[in-house]
């Protein structure tokens, strides 16, 4: 009579489907929040290429020497790009680099006021990129992402960090002027200087 009941016990599938579904839905799940931090990503650094675009092009259109306040109001179309909830996280750094012989050189450089600073950007290429007595601007935006799986399937060991950084860097010739100033106020000599 022992040895039927067993049988029966090991033979049984009816709670086979339950069992499997309590193993594979953790997986499921971290699979379709993960997809969405991932579009999410995809979605910032699109966006960071946009507002560094926007804000690289507009001042390489400019003629003559630009004050920081026209910067700043360059900068103020971000909330056009960027929902305005998330404008705020965005980080504009704009510099203007020359070639001083053979040698690239940072002539200006501005930080948007709203965010932490960008990481400067990497100088190497760039020398390829422009001739004897032209500029170059350097436009790199920024912020901050926090992945939702990452926070919520353990902090920063599943994805080895809570926080990330977006960064988009766009680079453009001045297209009236070969070379493009910025002082702080207008009608002065003071170089931008952050």
């Amino acid at each position: 009579m022992n040895k039927p009941f067993k049988n029966k016990f090991l033979m049984s599938d009816s709670g086979v489907a339950a069992v499997e579904s309590i193993f594979i839905l953790p997986f499921m799940c971290m699979l379709f929040f993960g997809s969405q931090d991932l579009m999410s990503y995809i979605k910032f650094y699109k966006q960071m290429a946009d507002v560094a675009n926007v804000v690289s092009d507009t001042i390489a259109q400019a003629q003559g020497t630009l004050t920081r306040a026209q910067i700043s109001d360059i900068e103020k179309s971000i909330p056009l790009l960027v929902p305005a909830k998330e404008a705020a996280a965005v980080q504009v750094d704009v510099y203007d680099y020359y070639l001083n012989g053979a040698t690239l050189t940072k002539r200006w450089y501005t930080a948007s006021p709203t965010g932490s600073s960008c990481a400067a950007p990497n100088t190497t290429s760039y020398k390829s990129m422009i001739s004897t007595g032209s500029d170059l601007i350097v436009a790199v935006a920024c912020r901050s992402y926090t992945p939702w799986v990452g926070t919520f399937m353990g902090g920063p060991y599943l994805l080895g960090s809570s926080v990330f950084t977006v960064t988009q860097t766009i680079v453009a010739t001045p297209y009236a002027n070969l070379t493009i100033s910025c002082v702080k106020t207008s009608g002065g000599s003071t170089p931008c200087a952050g």
